[in-house]
């Protein structure tokens, strides 16, 4: 501390001059209701306070600070309430209800990014990480707009997304909660192998969280955990957007050190799987959630449920883009024909609400409750599952509902969406934190420049 305080001093600044990033945590994503500001509220036409345990008709939430304070019957004032004065969001006419989340995103491109690289960025055959970096901004706002306050972005690099994740939590820039994941951990020629095979080099390598056999997969999630990641994503299959096949590609044993080392930083972990014998290993090894799943089998879905694993189904990643002109695409029959969706909902297994968008484009990630209440869940259940179920998934306890002491994450639609679901196609309000994002339909400020404390010119 003496050393520090004598830097400081011939530096001159103190250890407290300059604004620091909120801590990166589960449970609040470094959110903080210490210091309390004015109360505002909502009087609503309806509100799903707690999806899964129905509607209520004519409510006024208090909101104070980042938090709710409390759910009153009523359009109350604040004379009624005994709170002195307030601000008041007219939401009569409205459905609220908590902000929705999105466990399986890729923030950093889009499809549409291929043509932009292909016309107009300089030779190159690929973005670059701050161009990733950009469009990750760009991306998560537009994913608050369409009602998303929390995101988990499952598989980039080591730069863009935490990049983005970390300008949001410092109040740069307005988007969702990230949850981040970096590169996903995969096996040499995995699927989530982008190492050139002239440039594999063991910094790349773990760069791309590339590994073979325990000590390197030890090693990968270690550097992922060094870089700030929120969450461990493993590739332990091909998938749709590979020519790797759909076969499993790792040992158990490496399976094993991935899941144990993740599990011992206190980070979960999110297995990309789609082979059936690949699931149950990672069942068997403590996986936290199963993306897509589409080939599992029936005891691999009785395991899921007996040990508590997530399904996160991403039935949307089933369906190509639009641009790709498919007929009758082999995704979609196969998704189809082994109904892995249907099935865990039947039996029981958790199922958390996550889109892959990235391979579609993002703001569009509502689609996928059109497509789990096709398929057979009703459409509270599915809101449940983008809340309340997503947010046991992700570990964070004061979200995904609106009840006092929550997080204030609140939007808000014209129509019923329990009568049509397709009403979460049109986001009219969203606020994340108290902090009003968006109202009539039109998102407000992008961006947002405090000034830092200690330096005498404040950032233009």
């Amino acid at each position: 501390m003496r050393t520090t305080a004598l830097l400081c001093l011939l530096l001159g600044f103190s250890t407290q001059s300059i604004a620091q990033p909120a801590a990166i945590s589960p449970r609040g994503m470094g959110d903080s209701s210490e210091t309390k500001g004015p109360a505002t509220l909502i009087h609503a036409g309806t509100v799903l306070a707690v999806p899964g345990n129905g509607p209520q008709s004519t409510m006024t939430i208090v909101v104070r600070g980042d938090r709710v304070e409390a759910v009153e019957s009523g359009h109350q004032s604040a004379a009624d309430l005994g709170i002195g004065s307030a601000t008041v969001l007219d939401l009569s006419e409205h459905f609220v209800l908590p902000g929705l989340m999105d466990a399986h995103v890729h923030l950093r491109s889009q499809p549409f990014d291929r043509q932009v690289t292909r016309g107009f960025n300089r030779g190159r055959t690929s973005l670059t990480p701050a161009q990733k970096g950009v469009n990750a901004i760009i991306y998560a706002r537009r994913t608050l707009a369409a009602g998303f306050t929390t995101v988990r972005d499952l598989g980039s690099d080591d730069q863009s997304v935490f990049a983005a994740r970390d300008a949001i939590n410092r109040g740069r820039v307005v988007g969702p909660r990230i949850l981040v994941s970096g590169a996903s951990v995969a096996v040499t020629a995995g699927h989530a192998d982008t190492t050139n095979v002239d440039q594999n080099s063991p910094t790349l390598r773990m760069q791309n969280a590339v590994c073979d056999g325990e000590a390197e997969c030890r090693r990968a999630v270690r550097y992922q955990a060094k870089m700030g990641a929120d969450v461990i994503k493993v590739t332990i299959t091909g998938g749709f957007a590979s020519n790797t096949k759909l076969l499993p590609q790792m040992f158990a044993d490496e399976l094993t050190a991935i899941i144990d080392t993740a599990h011992q930083l206190d980070l979960k972990v999110a297995a990309h799987a789609y082979h059936p014998d690949a699931i149950r290993d990672a069942v068997a090894a403590g996986v936290d959630s199963i993306e897509h799943g589409f080939l599992v089998s029936d005891d691999g879905l009785r395991m899921m449920k007996r040990e508590g694993a997530f399904l996160v189904p991403t039935i949307s990643a089933s369906y190509p883009p639009p641009f790709l002109r498919q007929i009758d695409p082999p995704s979609v029959r196969l998704r189809n024909e082994y109904a892995a969706f249907e099935r865990a909902y039947k039996m029981g297994v958790k199922v958390a609400f996550g889109t892959d968008a990235g391979t579609f484009a993002h703001g569009d990630n509502a689609k996928e409750f059109g497509l789990m209440v096709r398929y057979g869940m009703t459409p509270e259940d599915a809101i449940r599952a983008a809340t309340v179920v997503t947010a046991d998934l992700f570990g964070i306890d004061d979200i995904g509902t609106l009840e006092p002491g929550q997080l204030a994450d609140v939007i808000a639609v014209t129509a019923d969406p329990l009568d049509d679901i397709t009403a979460l196609h049109s986001i009219d309000f969203v606020m994340k934190s108290g902090q009003v994002a968006k109202r009539d339909g039109v998102m407000l400020d992008g961006m947002t420049y405090p000034d830092f404390v200690g330096f005498s010119t404040p950032e233009r």
